[in-house]
């Protein structure tokens, strides 16, 4: 070991400077050894890289000479800069880089105290993530409150729900459009209720409603045991459809007379054809309803029509002949006549 001079500090021999205060180390201590007796190639000394002092090989990257003290500056002592040197820290004497927190620069001896490292570089906050605002639950869903029995405005008689028109008068039951608003204010036009009738060919027998039974005959209503009467000598009867006003006579001579639709393929041909005045969209059935004279008196049966059969927008049930007046109201299905006699 030597000693240094200045701060009396051990430092391995060889050393050209001291560890611990910089002082140049010639000539303190034993004698160096000659050449000759150097020490054989370190493992890590890169073969041709020799001291330019005194030709001794010396290591990769060594600042001193081990064995002459001479400084290894130059391209071929140069060594790779070291990891803690990265970053700018330079020696104030020699301009050669240094590591951080070294005392003395290896390369000059000259002190380092007072440099300071350069400040490292702000790193950027990265941006926080920032999960989506739930969505708000959507409302459960609320079951429609079924429709009750409506009641006929023209007679209050209680009609199944989903019913069109009254069994009993055959009045509409659809609601009535709403009223115009106050002056200024805006009111939707009026729809009119789109009444589909049930078509006479294609209805089923279970949809049809079920007939209202009766404690007893209606009044003014004929048995079948009334004879028929001979063929009338007056004018025959006749049908006025509304609202044009085309008059359907009775054919004359005849006691009986089918009001219904014409149908050539099911060999139906009534005596009144309704088929051209609306019988089609009127839901009036090929067989509607029968006109019978009986005891001088005409009376209308239906027979089990669809749309069913109407006297004054009283019910006609099937079966039930009901006896008609001069100026008596009849509908079939939707389509409105006026009974006359004379």
């Amino acid at each position: 070991m030597i000693t240094c001079p200045q701060c009396k500090n051990q430092v391995e021999d060889g050393a050209a400077f001291c560890d611990n205060c910089g002082a140049s180390l010639a000539g303190a201590g034993a004698p160096r050894p000659a050449p000759a007796a150097a020490s054989p190639l370190p493992p890590t000394a890169r073969e041709g890289l020799k001291c330019p002092q005194c030709g001794q090989p010396v290591e990769d990257g060594a600042a001193f000479c081990d064995n002459c003290g001479a400084p290894l500056t130059g391209p071929a002592a140069a060594s790779p800069l070291p990891p803690a040197a990265r970053g700018g820290l330079k020696c104030p004497q020699c301009g050669q880089p240094v590591v951080a927190g070294e005392a003395f620069c290896e390369n000059c001896g000259a002190a380092l105290s007072g440099v300071a490292a350069p400040p490292p570089p702000a790193q950027q906050a990265a941006p926080s993530y920032q999960p989506p605002a739930p969505e708000a639950p959507s409302p459960p869903y609320q079951q429609p409150a079924a429709a009750g029995p409506a009641t006929c405005p023209s007679c209050g008689t209680a009609a199944p729900a989903g019913a069109v028109f009254c069994d009993n008068c055959g009045a509409s039951l659809s609601p009535a459009p709403p009223q115009p608003g106050a002056p200024g204010e805006y009111a939707p036009p009026p729809q009119a209720a789109t009444e589909t009738p049930v078509s006479p060919d294609t209805a089923t027998p279970s949809a049809q409603p079920v007939p209202t039974v009766l404690s007893g005959p209606p009044a003014g209503t004929a048995t079948e045991a009334g004879a028929p009467t001979p063929p009338p000598m007056g004018p025959a009867p006749r049908l006025v459809v509304q609202p044009t006003d085309v008059s359907l006579p009775f054919p004359p001579g005849k006691t009986e007379v089918i009001a219904g639709r014409e149908d050539p393929v099911s060999n139906v041909f009534p005596e009144v054809n309704l088929a051209s005045y609306g019988g089609d969209e009127g839901g009036v059935s090929r067989r509607h309803a029968k006109f019978s004279l009986r005891d001088n008196q005409w009376q209308i049966e239906d027979l089990n029509s669809v749309n069913f059969t109407f006297v004054n927008k009283q019910r006609v049930q099937p079966g039930q002949p009901r006896l008609l007046n001069n100026g008596d109201e009849i509908r079939l299905g939707r389509v409105t006549m006026t009974f006359f006699t004379t």
